[in-house]
């Protein structure tokens, strides 16, 4: 069976695969105070057990672009408060570094993220919605449509918790 990064059934998490800031020992890292990366392999050598052209080998696709495309998608925060937005944005970004370290190709990394900035602005406008008195019904239906399975809410909630439920939710059951 074919597997892809971002396989919508697969609930696999994917670890980071470097350490940013780690302290290396004095002699390993060159002198005092100085920092290096746990794992000092050039991005572009393939990991230990991920031989070239064999089915686990991933592609270095580099995350600065695609980051900078979810950061800059205004349609994510569209009708959100402060708190909300941030946490939909963080939440998004560490989204985007694990879809990018596990995808095989630009192609793989670029359909991921859009993925993932469509079900991120879904989950906004549901937040939204949800906040409305009159437009409960437009929350559910929403929910419905883009077949979110977290459970809805039984009662009125603030948006930072509900925002807050959903997002813990989603880190919990990905690909759900």
């Amino acid at each position: 069976m074919k597997r892809f990064a971002c396989d919508p059934h697969d609930p696999a998490l994917y670890p980071r695969r470097f350490t940013h800031g780690t302290r290396v020992g004095e002699a390993a890292a060159g002198g005092a105070g100085s920092r290096r990366r746990a794992d000092t392999r050039p991005r572009h050598q393939t990991r230990p057990g991920h031989e070239p052209g064999g089915r686990g080998e991933c592609m270095p696709t580099t995350c600065d672009t695609l980051l900078r495309h979810v950061l800059r998608d205004e349609a994510l925060t569209r009708g959100l408060g402060d708190i909300e937005a941030r946490m939909l944005v963080e939440w998004a970004a560490d989204w985007t570094e694990l879809l990018v370290e596990a995808a095989r190709t630009d192609a793989d990394a670029w359909s991921c993220v859009r993925r993932l900035c469509r079900r991120g602005r879904a989950i906004g406008r549901f937040v939204q919605l949800w906040n409305e008195p009159g437009d409960r019904g437009a929350a559910a239906q929403l929910a419905s449509a883009e077949r979110f399975t977290w459970p809805l809410p039984a009662a009125a909630m603030d948006a930072p918790d509900l925002m807050h439920h959903i997002l813990t939710w989603e880190n919990q059951h990905p690909g759900k």
